[in-house]
């Protein structure tokens, strides 16, 4: 995880430092109050990519200093997680159910595109030989390099040999599942760089020291400046897409390890990952973390490599701990591009591949969401990318269920009774008008439902069978109360039968049914449809009365 989170660090505008208290603190939290045992959290790729608007150069707080900006980020990260608290303590975390397989897919993409995006600072270097590179970027004084530079092409050569290590090393026979190709990878890369390139070579790649010298040492605890906040839309929008990515990430996390474990994710474990979150993030704020989530790809191979319980990620948080405290200037040796391409080879891995080949497969409302999903991820932002995912996929089926509504109509002759002055009841027989609907009647059917009855030409008595038809929301109820307003302005009887319980509820909540006359509803109980009572024309009704309600 080490190469990883200053990569990470990196890829979010940060001090490697503020990624490795993160996974420290993170780590513990997660494995002591985590909602699955093994699932190993820290600085995480997707939760790094929503912080560049407060950490970067050119972002929303350019106008900040970078110790300005970072007390933003601090403010940002200690909100997140309160909010993550909020969502454990409210099971609020079934809300994340909703996210559609298309928005899923789409996340995965954008998170790729972005990862690797941020990594072409790898190839630029500093407009001023004076300053390091980190303190180039934060002033954003920096240029590509030159591609006639043999610099240029040892740097590519090193990125392309820490891939090559990555993709091959796990397949090693006997040790290539002992040990993870990331450290494999940091370690050949020092060595080829202070073996090989520097003393014979000598074209410098930069390392993680030149970029910005590790003071490992313990975090320094200190309450973030919520008063020294001057933006509180970025730091709230960004609160907020920390809070979101980070459980999307998080939920994702604990249903592949409980996948790998044979197992059934609960409700209770998504509440205390959600905590356990708030606790991990809050910790962070107030100790200088960038914060972070569970990671999907660390924790499967904690648990492929036989974890099952808590301890393992316990001690992976310790001991990022113990490195920084006690190897921070081993760190430093490790170069950028070795970095860059562990990163590379994250984004291959990340990256849906065989969404390339879905999108002319699936229907043009699915392969648009994933499109949508992954372009707004790239160009915006992850959180708002899955949040207009929903949107989109919500309105579709909304519009796909009211295009489900039907009907057929017939014509049958009716016995019924009519109410007269001198309270006689008479009966006799009337041809009536039958509307059978079929399919939910809500917001998106509601100009089909309007179109369908022929008020003109219908006769006195129209009954609507309601069978296989819901009221879904208030517009079906305000539709059917404009329907039953036009058969009273053409003096005729409209007489709904067998509606279920949902929509009954619906009616009774209702109100404005005082200025409609000649309409029933028929109640289970109250009869077959020919005993119906017709009003008199000077006898007014509502539903409620006529349904007994």
């Amino acid at each position: 995880m080490m190469p990883e989170t200053v990569a990470f660090s990196y890829a979010a505008n940060l001090d490697p430092l503020n990624g490795l208290y993160a996974t420290g603190f993170l780590g513990i939290a997660v494995s002591l109050f985590g909602g699955v045992p093994a699932t190993v959290a820290g600085a995480a790729g997707a939760v790094a990519m929503v912080m560049p608007p407060i950490t970067s150069g050119t972002g929303s707080l350019s106008y900040l200093t970078y110790a300005e900006r970072l007390q933003h980020l601090f403010v940002a990260v200690t909100i997140a997680g309160i909010l993550e608290l909020l969502f454990g303590i409210l099971g609020l975390s079934k809300l994340f159910s909703m996210i559609p397989r298309t928005a899923h897919i789409g996340f995965l993409n954008g998170l790729a595109l972005m990862m690797f995006i941020s990594q072409k600072t790898t190839l630029e270097v500093c407009k001023n030989n004076t300053m390091r590179f980190g303190e180039c970027e934060i002033a954003g004084e920096l240029k590509w390099m030159s591609m006639s530079s043999p610099t240029t092409w040892v740097t590519v050569g090193l990125i392309l040999m820490t891939m090559a290590i990555m993709h091959y090393f796990p397949k090693t026979p006997y040790i290539g599942h002992l040990i993870p190709p990331t450290l494999v990878a940091a370690v050949i890369s020092v060595g080829f760089e202070f073996i090989i390139n520097r003393p014979l070579l000598g074209y410098d790649v930069r390392t993680i020291g030149d970029t910005s010298p590790l003071n490992g040492g313990l975090p320094a605890f200190g309450i973030p400046k919520f008063g020294d906040v001057q933006d509180w839309g970025v730091v709230f929008s960004t609160a907020a897409s920390i809070m979101a990515v980070g459980l999307f990430e998080s939920l994702m996390t604990l249903q592949s390890v409980v996948d790998l474990k044979k197992e059934q994710l609960s409700q209770r474990a998504t509440r205390k990952e959600c905590i356990a979150q708030g606790i991990g993030n809050i910790l962070c704020g107030f100790f200088s973390g960038m914060g972070g989530c569970s990671m999907i790809a660390q924790s499967n191979g904690n648990v492929l490599n036989g974890a099952l319980y808590r301890l393992s990620s316990f001690v992976g948080g310790m001991c990022t701990f113990l490195v920084v405290f006690f190897a921070s200037s081993v760190i430093e040796q490790v170069p950028v591009a070795c970095l860059t391409g562990i990163l590379l080879v994250i984004v291959i891995h990340t990256f849906y591949w065989p969404s390339l080949k879905l999108i002319f497969r699936v229907k043009i409302e699915d392969a648009i969401a994933i499109i949508l999903v992954t372009v707004l991820a790239a160009a915006m932002n992850l959180a708002i990318a899955v949040i207009v995912g929903v949107v989109w996929q919500c309105l579709v089926n909304g519009w796909q269920s009211g295009c489900q509504l039907t009907f057929r109509t017939g014509m049958e002759v009716v016995p019924v009774v009519n109410a007269h002055a001198d309270h006689d009841l008479r009966t006799h027989s009337e041809e009536a008008k039958i509307y059978y609907l079929q399919g939910q009647l809500l917001f998106s059917s509601v100009a089909f439902f309007r179109e369908l009855f022929d008020v003109l030409h219908d006769p006195n008595v129209v009954i609507l069978d309601m069978r296989d038809c819901v009221f879904v929301d208030f517009s079906a109820v305000a539709a059917f109360r404009e329907a039953a307003e036009r058969y009273r302005d053409a003096g005729k009887t409209l007489v709904a039968c067998n509606l279920d319980s949902q929509s009954l509820t619906l009616l009774n909540h209702d109100f404005g049914w005082d200025s409609v006359a000649h309409i029933q509803i028929a109640m289970p109980d109250s009869g077959p449809l020919h005993q119906l009572h017709v009003p008199s024309p000077n006898e007014t009704i509502t539903p409620y009365h006529a349904a007994g309600l």
